[in-house]
């Protein structure tokens, strides 16, 4: 089997490749593809099309130095250009991103095969997800189903607006600066702002960013 393995810490990759070939359903006959960036990702990935040579697992970390040429900027972009071109690879990504509205937005908009909270794991709980995902199921780690079922609950955070704006917030953007953003009105912006105090329980002097924080929204 031809596994890619992704990420930006040389130790961490060869702890993947040590732990792998105990994995029942791999066996001793691994190829390894590394990668320490997303551009080098996305290069390895070209050069097996180029070569004819299929991917069938991929552990992508999500936070990689980013290849701006090609506008990927983390491992769940990686993955949505693997799963492009590769549409029958088993993917997984791994990341030490807690913040809710990130991993639900991993889980929309890539909806890879495994995502999974580094903290959640060990050396055998990773063997075992990779079993699961090899036998053809899918796999969220405690913490992130955790984070997910916090979105679902507030349903502010499910409307893809509401979550774009409090991450521009987050960043230190004016209300025009997103509005412009977004090609919205501010008006559309303040009535959106409004909404999620409210799903909040916020008061309007409240600091609307210091209590996402503490909830895990960012």
């Amino acid at each position: 089997m031809n596994v890619l393995i992704a990420d930006d810490h040389q130790l961490t990759i060869d702890a993947y490749k040590t732990i792998l070939p105990f994995s029942l359903q791999l066996g001793d006959n691994i190829n390894f593809i590394e990668a320490n960036s997303c551009e080098e990702a996305y290069l390895k990935i070209n050069q097996c099309l180029d070569n004819n040579l299929r991917i069938d697992l991929a552990i992508l970390d999500y936070s990689m130095p980013i290849y701006s040429e090609k506008n990927i900027l983390n491992g769940a972009d990686v993955c949505i250009y693997l799963q492009k071109q590769m549409p029958n690879c088993i993917n997984m990504i791994l990341t030490s991103i807690m913040e809710n509205i990130i991993l639900f937005e991993i889980i929309l908009n890539v909806k890879p095969h495994g995502i999974v909270t580094k903290s959640d794991i060990d050396g055998n709980k990773f063997l075992e997800i990779i079993e699961i995902l090899l036998s053809g199921k899918k796999y969220r780690s405690g913490f992130v189903s955790m984070q997910i079922e916090e979105i679902w609950e507030n349903k502010a955070f499910v409307n893809e607006l509401n979550r774009k704006i409090l991450q521009y917030l987050a960043k230190g953007y004016k209300l025009k600066e997103i509005a412009q953003e977004l090609d919205v009105s501010e008006i559309t912006i303040k009535k959106h702002i409004s909404k999620i105090r409210e799903s909040l329980n916020l008061n309007e002097d409240d600091n609307i960013l210091k209590e996402a924080k503490s909830r895990g929204y960012l």
